[in-house]
């Protein structure tokens, strides 16, 4: 749980050119990160504590932390979602991401996204994402989804099928626009060596 929050914070003070110890100060200056704090935390108490007594007591104070950061900044994410390290909300407001939902490392979010669960029967699911998908402002995405990694989805885009590595996608129903993906778009620490390795793929 440390280790991914840590791996969180420092994706802003990476952002702003500040040095990782930093981590320490970036909840003061960004609230978009309470949210992710909070989600950490819930997820941590849902899946690893598994003393009765603690897990109770813990559960009740994660409910009430959830609930105050979502009143407080309209970011909903469940406590039963996996998401990996690095998660970037760039401006709260209007953001759910379910409780099936799946996503991978260096995710970047914006305002308004829907991460959520459709379908009817055995077509019901929620999303499962990549490493570095970018999502931009009001894209969303629903029901069973396989994304895989390095997608752009462009501003309020709702994607409701798979798209394959590296792709573009903008639309209702989105659609591939390009095969140049969200490389230039997701900004983490060590993305140097990430970009080295696609150069010798390519």
């Amino acid at each position: 749980m440390l280790k991914n929050i840590i791996e969180d914070l420092d994706i802003y003070a990476y952002r702003k050119g500040w040095p990782k110890w930093s981590v320490l100060f970036i909840p003061i200056f960004y609230w978009t990160t309470w949210p992710i704090i909070s989600y950490r935390f819930s997820h941590w108490v849902h899946y690893r504590v598994n003393i009765l007594f603690f897990r109770q007591v813990l559960k009740c104070f994660s409910f009430m932390s959830q609930r105050f950061f979502e009143t407080f900044t309209s970011v909903e994410i469940s406590e039963k979602a996996f998401i990996g390290k690095g998660i970037f909300i760039a401006h709260y407001g209007s953001i759910v991401i379910s409780e099936r939902t799946r996503i991978g490392d260096y995710v970047s979010l914006h305002q308004g996204v829907t991460l959520g669960g459709a379908g009817r029967g055995e077509d019901y699911g929620d999303p499962v994402l990549g490493d570095r998908v970018y999502i931009g402002a009001g894209a969303k995405v629903v029901g069973k989804v396989n994304l895989g990694s390095d997608i752009m989805i462009g501003c309020n885009s709702v994607v409701t099928k798979n798209f394959p590595d590296s792709t573009t996608l903008g639309g209702v129903p989105a659609k591939i626009l390009n095969y140049d993906g969200s490389v230039g778009f997701i900004h983490y620490r060590n993305q140097k060596n990430h970009n080295l390795d696609l150069c010798k793929i390519q």
